[in-house]
């Protein structure tokens, strides 16, 4: 009986040998999956993301730059401030209004704007992000905007629109390098507007 003794402690420390081996296995095996799993993680969350994902991505402080960017260039708007409103532009940019209006440059940019603004005696602009996505120092970016204008004439107009914007990280922070405009809609309001003394 002592060799089936003998052959079962044998048996017994190959089983052993062999439950090791296959546990070195699979640690390995985990640890590679994990590698795996930290790469894809990593390249789906970096700041050179793909810039046409059309989805928020990139560092949230230059999300939040961006957002800033656009909310000075609707008060500017709301408050006809030229100044202000041509410093949000990269000196090289480019505005596209549709049908074949494409402006470049600022100087050229602002002039047209100015010259755009002086048929309105009050415009009233908001605008919401789609997305915004960093790529390093570019960025784009889709806003849902609405824009509530009085003519000098009193006749109201109200335009839902969709800007396509692509940025640039400069000196001074980030400026506008294009901005692409689609109106969605259109409308011309059936009430009058008045100012706020007429209804105080």
């Amino acid at each position: 009986m002592k060799w089936v003794t003998t052959l079962l402690c044998t048996i017994s420390e190959k089983s052993v040998q062999l439950a090791l081996n296959r546990l070195a296995i699979m640690k390995l095996m985990g640890a590679i999956f994990g590698l795996m799993i930290l790469t894809a993680l990593s390249h789906s969350t970096e700041i050179g993301s793909d810039i046409n994902a059309k989805k928020n991505s990139g560092p949230i402080a230059d999300r939040l730059a961006i957002r800033e960017l656009i909310e000075s260039y609707n008060a500017a708007v709301i408050e006809n401030d030229a100044e202000a409103w041509g410093a949000n532009w990269s000196k090289d940019g480019l505005w596209n209004l549709g049908e074949g209006q494409e402006i470049v440059g600022r100087e050229a940019i602002l002039r047209h704007w100015k010259d755009a603004m002086e048929v309105f005696s009050f415009v009233g602009m908001f605008a919401q992000p789609k997305f915004i996505s960093i790529d390093r120092d570019t960025a784009n970016a889709h806003w849902h905007t609405n824009e509530l204008a009085k003519k000098i004439d009193g006749e109201m107009l109200r335009f839902i629109g969709l800007y396509k914007d692509v940025y640039r990280r400069e000196a001074t922070g980030w400026k506008i390098l294009e901005r692409r405009y689609e109106i969605l809609l259109l409308e011309k309001p059936v009430y009058k507007s008045s100012n706020s003394k007429e209804w105080r």
